[in-house]
Formats: C-alpha cells, structure tokens, sequence
C-alpha cells in the first residue's frame, strides 16, 4: 500500500514539474482526487487551466499502459487537441476518431467527438475493454439541444471500469450534475472554482469611451450607472434617438489601441454584421500592425498555404480571403468561412498577430482563442425565433476569452451601451448566477433501436429512468410534494375552521358549485349548437322579442334541435336542484360563497400538482414508448404482429424469429446509422429507392437526409432544379416516403424527423463529380462554410451506410463505397 501511495506522489510530482508553471490549488485537488480511485468533475471559468486535469489523466493512463479516450462536442474542437496531443505525446501515441476521419484508433490516446464514443458503446463495447479513463470536455453541453442527450447515454451505458473525468464551465447546479453522475457510475468528486487565472475588468461603452463597469469594492460604480441613465434619458426626449448607436466601432477599435487592450475578440451576432465590420475598417484603411508583424503574417500565410494539396481550395481561398486585412491585423471568424481560411485566422490570432477578429458567438465555444480583451457589440441577439438579452451564462461565455494566462496581467470585457437596453439589465446579468444546466435528454429512434437490440424493452425504459433529465424532473417532483404538504394542510384547516349556525357545510357548497358548472358546460354548448342551427344569426321578425304577444323564439329542427331541447331541459332540471339546496337560502350565502372560493381554489392546485408530479415519474418512458410503436408500425421493430404489416418488409424476409421488440433487419440497419432522418433513409434503402443511381446520383439524393437548409423560413424559394431526371424521380419518392413517416409521427403526436433539404442537391452533385471547389456555384442564403459542413455531414453518413450495408450484406454497399470515394477531398480529410 506505501508502494502505490509512494508510486501515485511520484506521478503527480514527475507530472508536475513538467508544467511551465505551478498547479492552480483547484487543479491540485482534482488530480489527488483522481488518484484516489473517483472519477472528478471540474467546474472552472473558461482558460483558468481544466485542461492540466485531462493531461494529467493521460500522463497517468500512458504510465500505467492503459488507454485513455478524450471527447469533445465539437470536430473542429477534436482536430484541434488531436494536433495539440500529437505534439504533446508523439505522432504514434495519438489517434483520432470523428465522422470523416480515422486515425490510428488503437493508439493509447484517442480523442473522438462525443457522438462516436457513443456509437462504439452501442456497436462495439469490447473496443473499451482497456480503456481506463474518459474525459469528457465541454460537460455543459449536456444542456445544448440535441446533443446534450449523447452526454447522458455515455455516462449511463459507459463500461463500469471506466472512470470519467468532466470539464465543464463554471455551472451553479454543478452538484447536482455530480450526483446524478455518481449514482450512475459511483462516486464522482466534484471540484469548483470560480477564480480566473486573469482577472476580469468589466467596462461600460458609452460614447465610444470606457467607463469601469464596477468599483474598486466589486459594488456597482456610481458614476458608470449615472452616465448610463442619463443617457437613457436623452433617449425618451429626442425623437428617433433610440434608434441611433451610441458606439462606433472605428472609435471603439482606436480606444482599444490607446488603452493598450489589443488584442481583442470583437464580438458581432451575425455573419453580415462581421463582414460589414471588416469592410468598414479596409474602407477607412485601419492598420494595426507593425512592419515585422506584417512579414511574419505573410510567412506564415505562405507556409499555411502551401500545405494546401488541393488547387481548387487554393484558388477560391486566394478570391475570397482579403490578404491585406489580414496583414493588417484584421479578421473576421464564423462558420460560414472556408475551413482552411478559419484555421489560418485562430493561428494568426493566437501569436498576437491579428489584432481585431470580428467574430459570431461561435468562436466562444469550445476553440482556445484567448485574447487580451473581449468586446460585445450588442446585448441583444435573435435566437431564431426574436430578439433577446443576453443571459448571464451566455455573457460569462464570451467574457471567458478575456485574458491570456502568462501574458496578461488583466482580461478586460466591454460591453456596448445601447439606448434601448436599461442599464439595471445589464447590471442584473453581470451580477447575476452563472449557467444552471438542464437536460435536454431526448429519446430518438437510434436510442430506441440500440437499446432494444441490446437489453428486453423493460430493462431499456429503466435505463430512460436514470437519464439526468429524469433525475432532474424527480428533484423538482419531491419539492413539488414538499409545496403540495404546505397546501393540503391549509386546506385542512379552512375545512376545520368553517362553521354556519344554519348547518351550512362545505360538501353543500361542493354540490352547489357542482351544478354550478355543469349549468356553465351546458350554456355553452348552447351556445354553440345555436350558431350552427343559425349560422346566419337567428331570424328576425316578430317571432323574436321580450315583450309579450311577440310570438315564440325560433326553433331549431332535426338532431341540433333535438339536442338543443334535451339540453335545455338538463339546464332547467339542474337550476331547480340549486333553488332547492338548503345552503342557497342561507342569509349567509354571500360569505359561504366568498369562503369556499379560497378552498376550491386550493383544490385545484393540489389536484394541478398532483397530476404534475405523477406525470414527472415515466414522461421519457412514456416517450420511449410512443417512439416503439412508431418502429413497430413501420416494420423496424417487431411487436404485435405489425413487423409482417409492410409488404416491403414482409418481400425482404425482414422479421427473424425471435422475442418482441427485437430489431428486424431493417431496423439494424437503422440503428447503425445515426441522425434525425434514420428511418427514412433506412427505408428507402430497404425499398430499393437508389438502386440504379450513379454514385454522384445517390450523393445528391442523401444530401436531402443530411444537411439543413440556412433560414428555410426567410423569403421565397426559387424553384427546384434537379441535376439529373433520376435525381429528381428519387427525390420525389424520398419527399414521399418523408412524408408517411410524418403522418405517423403526427398521429401518435411524436414529431422527430427533419424536414428534406433541396438546397445542397445540385453541390453535392457537383462536388462528387469532381468540379472545383471555386467553380460550383452555392445555395442561396448560404457561404462556402455552410456547404463544406453539408458535405462532410453527407461524407459522414456514406462512411456509417458503408460499414453497416457491409456488415448486413446488403446489394447497395458498392454503390455506398464508390460514392464514399467520390465525396473525398482533402478539406473533408484535413485535420
């Protein structure tokens, strides 16, 4: 035992004098931690050093000769470490696994991006039979929409020897993530800090000039907030002033260079709006580099570039990249830019060399692109559906780029004062409580069809039982019951405390109220049974009138007129039942009345809680549910005799003999390929839709199962032009075949397939063709980045529908291969 104690010392001391500076106290207890045998979870702002945590977690895996697998949401984020660890550890020690690359996966460090660990616990578990140590980096993107859920399925389902190791930003619930996690993989230590490495100074923009957002005491600083509000106030009394900007970035950028906070991230939520910034700036030709900064962007630049193996890459990056802004010190950075272009940006960033990046809140997740000063345009971003302030997690976001560990001795944020946001929100946000994450785990039809192809259906509910999204709706269900106690003893006691020296009891203001509504549900059918008989308006003349000898009301014939009597009579019955009740003759009626409003009041909201919280108990299991009988009802699943249902399915002897719930053939094929249009692109497979296409054929056609269209809802469509009569017959049965799924999942109210795209059929096309990257012509309301994403989404799905038809044997996988084949390129493959 003195050994081993003795051995772990000497690691961690032999770890740590290979560091360029101290451990960090927080930093410290997750690696004594992690030697004791816990998984750890590290919460900790952004650039404060999580990392040295996951290093030391590979440090201690490569000395143990155990494998060790890092995770990240995001591929640019894994290609970035693949290349940080490669030259941390050795070319041969290093591997990497993500949708369009595989890199020597059996080295002792693999990074991958969370979704492929995910599909190796579901297809090959054995593969992690020498692993040791996961680290998920980015854990809070477990509250990201939809692909937090992939977060929760690796800790459930991971191998019980695997300890994991968890890098998030700093989250106000962190212990409640660390509990959850704990009851489902044992104990995981949690450590927290909330101490930045730099220290942060947050600064007011008014007026193109920075006014200290705090003072000295960490209060709010009175002169800062006295400027502010007279500002507002100049706002209310001019006309039109509201609308007009209170900074100008040319002015913003000039007092950036006086007060020395250069470099900075400048950050502007959109694309144009970056754009329009670059183009401002090369207009009033700002120049923020010296002459040696300028030969050592352009070396740079020049070897960068000829690291381009592709000519076409080349020339469409030489039209569209101004290499005199660059050399000037600005840029622009967001994810419509050719991906070689953005990589050349974060590296010129990186050594001080740009000095202004315009960038989209893209670049504040996930890349290390610290700067010295970090500056927000506008509090106020479109979140696709309106406009909104910023939140107090999404301000701490950008801010954590503020301040480079080893450089800086402060970070500095600036936020910009617009008129038409108060400055009691802005104060509110900045001092408000960082991120509280919350689930976002979703069943989908790959969960379903792995978990059935794995365990009984129901031991795979149970397993919906321990996603953190359930744990999370049990903690609010117990505090629910805890408030619901509060409530039912209230009631209780104005029960007990109600008296009536006429005998008057509550059950009698019960049945009062009892006729009382039911009377109400009858007018109103009335009502609407009167509109249909007349739908006109009742006749007019001198059968209508309250005076007397006017003649009788119109009457309605047939079965309306018929129901409208024995309504009529039900409502008369009724009236009379509540003038006889003992308690509407009380003197006292009006008080009763007044008294049991509260007590029904009451009983509604424990009645209310009640239903919330048993609702809590099973909603995924539920979801789980409706999501099996979708797959049954469509031959993916059998169950209830419904697998032989499809003819299709029945043609292709899709139905081994086995239990319910167990996957057909089909349904193996789907659940081995993974995204939001499995099924359909599963079925038409199965159908035999895109035999007799040509490879660069099927490209245009799955592309439609892929990609998603950039602001499908913005302005009209132009029409639909397809490359080849095939493409277009295949496209419209796909289009078919999307929409029975559709009404399906409508009718059992369980929507989860995306919509077909058109717009990236004639590029894909294009691209598989081999056309140059500079001569294929884009979608509309797209830019290059969006079309490179859409083909390597594509490349991605051809590598799982090759593997998998391979592995089930089926007629399509040579199709599959050569169109594999076709979509390669060295922007696809580039790491």
């Amino acid at each position: 035992m003195a050994r081993a104690v003795e051995r772990k010392h000497s690691l961690k001391e032999e770890f740590a004098a290979s560091l360029p500076w101290p451990l960090d106290a927080f930093q410290d207890e997750a690696i004594d931690k992690l030697d004791s045998g816990a998984g750890v979870l590290v919460c900790a702002p952004t650039s404060s050093g999580k990392t040295v945590v996951a290093e030391y977690a590979i440090f201690r895996a490569l000395a143990e000769g155990v494998q060790v697998i890092y995770t990240t949401p995001l591929k640019a984020l894994s290609n970035q470490k693949f290349r940080d660890f490669q030259k941390t550890y050795g070319i041969e020690t290093v591997g990497l696994v993500t949708g369009e690359n595989t890199i020597n996966e059996l080295a002792p460090v693999v990074v991958m991006t969370t979704e492929i660990l995910r599909n190796v616990i579901y297809e090959d578990a054995e593969r992690l039979r020498n692993v040791s140590y996961v680290i998920l980096d980015e854990v809070h993107y477990i509250d990201d929409m939809p692909r937090g859920s992939v977060w929760e399925e690796i800790v459930i389902q991971a191998p019980a020897h695997i300890k994991l190791v968890g890098l998030s930003a700093t989250i106000g619930n962190y212990r409640e993530l660390a509990d959850w996690m704990s009851e489902n993989r044992g104990l995981i230590d949690t450590v927290y800090t909330d101490r930045r490495p730099v220290e942060l100074r947050l600064w007011l923009s008014i007026q193109n000039r920075f006014h200290p957002l705090f003072g000295p005491d960490g209060g709010v600083d009175q002169k800062t907030w006295a400027k502010a509000a007279s500002e507002e106030e100049a706002a209310y009394r001019v006309n039109r002033f509201r609308s007009l900007p209170s900074n100008d970035l040319l002015h913003v950028i000039g007092e950036l260079e006086k007060q020395r906070m250069l470099p900075a991230i400048y950050f502007i939520f959109s694309r144009r709006g970056c754009r329009e910034a670059l183009q401002r700036c090369a207009y009033h030709a700002l120049d923020l580099t010296s002459a040696s900064e300028k030969q050592a962007i352009d070396a740079l630049a020049a070897e960068r570039v000829r690291g381009l193996k592709d000519p076409d890459e080349m020339a469409l990056y030489n039209r569209m990249v101004d290499g005199g802004m660059l050399r000037r010190g600005l840029a622009v950075h967001h994810a419509g830019l050719l991906p070689f272009h953005k990589e050349l940006v974060e590296e010129l960033f990186t050594q001080g060399l740009i000095k202004v990046v315009f960038a989209t809140e893209t670049l504040s997740l996930g890349i290390n692109m610290p700067a010295r000063a970090v500056v927000v345009s506008s509090f106020t971003k479109f979140d696709g559906v309106n406009f909104s302030n910023l939140t107090t997690g999404e301000l701490t976001q950008l801010m954590g780029r503020a301040g480079r560990r080893g450089i800086d001795v402060l970070g500095h944020g600036i936020i910009s004062k617009e008129s038409d946001v108060e400055i009691g929100t802005i104060y509110e946000v900045a001092m408000g409580e960082g991120l509280v994450i919350e689930s976002k785990f979703l069943p989908n039809y790959n969960m379903v069809l792995n978990l059935l192809r794995i365990h009984p259906a129901a031991e795979a509910e149970k397993l919906m039982q321990r996603s953190f999204g359930q744990y999370q709706k049990l903690l609010a269900a117990s505090q629910t019951q805890e408030r619901l106690v509060n409530v039912r003893e209230r009631l209780s006691d104005l029960e007990k405390v109600w008296e009536c020296e006429n005998g008057c009891r509550v059950r009698d203001l019960a049945e009062y109220y009892e006729l009382e509504d039911r009377r109400r549900v009858i007018r109103v059918e009335l009502r609407r049974l009167r509109r249909e008989a007349f739908p006109n308006g009742a006749p007019r003349g001198r059968t209508q009138g309250r005076g007397r000898g006017r003649g009788r009301r119109p009457q309605a014939t047939g079965a309306v007129g018929r129901e409208i009597n024995r309504l009529e009579e039900e409502g008369r019955a009724l009236l009379d039942r509540q003038r006889r009740l003992k308690v509407v003759r009380c003197p006292h009626f009006g008080d009763h009345v007044a008294a049991y409003g509260e007590i029904r009041h009451l009983q509604e909201e424990v009645e209310r809680g009640e239903k919330e919280v048993s609702g809590q108990f099973d909603e995924y299991a539920r979801k789980f549910r409706r999501l099996r009988q979708v797959l049954v009802e469509t031959g993916f699943l059998q169950g209830g005799g419904r697998a032989q249902a499809s003819p299709s399915t029945a043609d292709r002897g899709d139905v081994p003999p086995g239990r319910d719930d167990q996957p057909t053939e089909r349904g193996l094929l789907a659940s081995r390929v993974y995204g939001e249009n499995t099924l359909v692109v599963t079925e038409a497979i199965a159908l035999g839709l895109f035999e007799g296409l040509t490879p660069e054929e099927l490209c245009a056609v799955l592309v439609m199962l892929t990609a998603e269209d950039r602001m499908r809802d913005r302005g009209p469509r132009p029409p639909r032009r397809y490359p080849t009569p095939g493409i277009a017959q295949v496209s419209r049965l796909v289009r078919s075949l999307f929409f029975r799924f559709s009404d399906l999942e409508r009718e059992l109210d369980e929507p989860n397939l995306r919509p077909p795209s058109h717009d990236y059929i004639d590029f894909a096309y294009r691209w598989a063709a081999g056309e140059g990257l500079d001569t294929i012509p884009l979608p509309p309301n797209a830019d290059i980045g969006d079309a490179i994403k859409a083909m390597k989404g594509l490349y991605s799905l051809l590598r799982q529908l090759e593997w998998a038809l391979k592995e089930q044997r089926w007629p399509l996988a040579d199709a599959v291969r050569e169109a594999t084949a076709k979509m390669e390129r060295d922007v696809i493959k580039r790491t």
